[in-house]
């Protein structure tokens, strides 16, 4: 014996959709609803929070009158104009870079401005080392590597 099992066509029945699936009616009643109660939840949230507000303020107790001045919070602390502050740094730099003044009063050194330094140098010129000193210390960090090489385990050159 075989079973056959019949498969629904489909039909053909003017509209140009399936009216039995969705019941429009059911859906505009259920949407009307879920409207009404989101309403009701938000007028009551709203009722809720004032009511919680004026509860704090009744058992808040009042601020002292002696703690009218405010305390700065521990360093370090935010800067409030960090251009400013820059600004102010780089005016105290050149204040440095640009005038005359003592380093260190009992030794005798002292500051110049940077330009006065510069034509000073274009002057007089860099020092340099004596020929004599140079190959001294030259000739003393030969002797040094000879050294080491030595105690490594062989002169080998």
């Amino acid at each position: 014996m075989t079973d056959t099992h019949k498969i629904p066509t489909h039909t053909d029945n003017g509209r140009g959709y399936e009216a039995s699936d969705a019941n429009v009616s059911a859906l505009t009643k259920f949407g009307v609803g879920l409207a009404i109660i989101s309403a009701i939840v938000l007028v009551l949230m709203v009722w809720l929070l004032k009511f919680f507000i004026s509860q704090n303020k009744d058992a808040t107790p009042p601020a002292s009158p002696l703690a009218v001045e405010r305390q700065a919070p521990p360093a370090p602390r935010l800067q409030i104009a960090p251009e400013k502050d820059l600004h102010q740094v780089h005016v105290g730099e050149d204040s440095l870079l640009h005038s005359y003044g003592w380093v260190i009063r009992d030794a005798g050194v002292v500051r110049i401005p940077i330009e006065r330094a510069l034509e000073l140098t274009a002057q007089r010129g860099l020092p340099v080392r004596a020929a004599e000193e140079a190959k001294i210390e030259g000739g003393e960090s030969q002797i040094e590597n000879r050294r080491t090489k030595i105690e490594d385990g062989g002169s080998q050159q």
